[in-house]
């Protein structure tokens, strides 16, 4: 062989044995790869193993005990022997289930909201029964609870509005309201001192006077004056006066609620609970606590209620997610409340609307899930079966791609070895050759 010819051999060797040398690189670095996956697999595997899943535990009326696994549903779903808790925000805020939303939004009142959750009240007699639903009911239903709202913001727009003086200037209502309170309290002085003359005059017998004339006008001056006592009063006078039709109808309001307190106290009742009772008094309760976390202590909608601040509406797919509440919980980003209402009381906050009330006894309590006897740990099987078969198909195709890998290593490795004999010999000739050159030259 020329040495040209040696030559040309040996560079396409040594390009042979670079690229060779460059393959198995890459291979090793995807066996480094292939390695790193195996451990991943393993990590994840063992996650799996130490994997809890929460459970909550609920009794029936027999003590026999049902287990679900934990999520916001089955934590909200109402059961006669279970307790109630409530998950919240980092606002403060309940996060409630859509339909318990949907049914507080309809509700104007407690009664309201425990009549769409399927819980009727039950007055003790028809009479009081007759009379709850006329105070209750809107006009356009035939009741009055209209007449009592009107009559309430009628006398709210007396107490803002402006007046006329005797001189035809303009004035506040509270101006108003002092003026008309000195000038009725001087008329008032006038008629009493004129009355005790005319008396005096009469005891005397020195001359007849009209002693029921004076005492007439003292009357009057008095009741004018009464109605000056305070500014509430002379708002309510104000629309007695002025709107003698909204006086009319909350004047009906007042006679029919009249009736129903005397029914209660000829039927013995004591308080507002008295006169009734609810078709399933237990789940009465479990609605009452939810309307006290979502409203506020009072029966009535409160403003609080409507502007929709004290609850935040949970999405349907969080709610029967097992994972999301378990996580949440874990986390920290939600925290639990459990309600608590042994020495529950309602309070009349005004003697005027004895059917509103204030809802005292009922409360929340912050706890830690931890603690809860209700909440359970169990390994979850479902979850390390998923990962035992994730883990043997992982491990099958690392195994597989790892043994081309072998294959492919061994087939360069022959190939290296052959080449580098090869490159050996051809060096080897080439050497012989140029010495055998340089002697014939010589």
């Amino acid at each position: 062989m020329g040495i040209s010819a040696s030559q040309a051999r040996l560079l396409t060797i040594t390009a042979r044995l670079t690229s060779n040398e460059y393959e198995s690189q890459q291979i090793s670095n995807a066996k480094m790869r292939l390695a790193i996956k195996s451990e991943q697999a393993s990590s994840e595997y063992i996650a799996a193993l130490n994997k809890k899943q929460f459970m909550f535990t609920t009794y029936d009326a027999k003590g026999n005990a049902t287990t679900a696994q934990l999520t916001a549903n089955v934590l909200y779903q109402y059961a006669d022997m279970k307790n109630q808790y409530a998950l919240i925000n980092s606002s403060g805020q309940m996060l409630v289930a859509s339909a318990d939303a949907k049914n507080f939004k309809l509700a104007e009142n407690l009664d309201e909201f425990l009549k769409l959750n399927g819980i009727d009240k039950e007055y003790k007699s028809n009479t009081l029964s007759e009379c709850a639903k006329r105070l209750n009911a809107p006009s356009a239903e035939g009741g009055l609870k209209n007449y009592y709202t009107d009559w309430e913001q009628a006398v709210e727009n007396a107490k803002i509005a402006t007046y006329t003086d005797e001189s035809g200037k303009e004035i506040s209502s509270d101006e108003r309201f002092r003026n008309d309170k000195y000038n009725n309290f001087q008329a008032y002085n006038i008629a009493l001192r004129d009355y005790e003359e005319k008396v005096a005059l009469y005891n005397s017998g020195l001359t007849s006077t009209d002693i029921k004339g004076a005492l007439a006008t003292l009357n009057s001056a008095k009741e004018a004056y009464s109605h000056c006592v305070n500014f509430d009063e002379w708002a309510k006078f104000q629309v007695k006066n002025q709107k003698p039709e909204i006086y009319e109808n909350v004047t009906e309001y007042y006679r029919v609620l009249d009736d129903f307190l005397s029914e209660a106290e000829d039927l013995g009742c004591t308080s507002l609970q008295d006169t009734y009772t609810y078709s399933d008094a237990t789940k009465a309760q479990w609605y009452t606590n939810l309307w006290y976390r979502m409203n506020g202590a009072s029966s009535e909608k409160s403003a609080q209620g409507n502007n929709e601040t004290n609850f935040a509406i949970l999405d349907s797919k969080l709610a029967s997610s097992k994972d999301w509440l378990q996580d949440a919980l874990g986390q920290g980003l939600i925290s639990l409340e459990v309600a608590s209402n042994a020495l529950a009381t309602n309070l009349i906050p005004d003697e005027s609307k004895p059917l509103n009330v204030i809802l005292k006894g009922i409360s929340w309590t912050p706890t830690e899930y931890g603690s809860c006897k209700d909440f359970t740990e169990l390994d979850d099987d479902k979850a390390i079966a998923r990962a035992e078969a994730e883990y043997q198909r992982k491990n099958n195709e690392i195994s597989s791609i790892d043994k081309k890998y072998e294959n492919k290593i061994k087939t360069l490795d022959t190939e290296h070895n052959s080449l580098q004999t090869e490159y050996e010999s051809v060096q080897s000739a080439m050497n012989k050759n140029v010495e055998r050159s340089f002697k014939t030259f010589s």
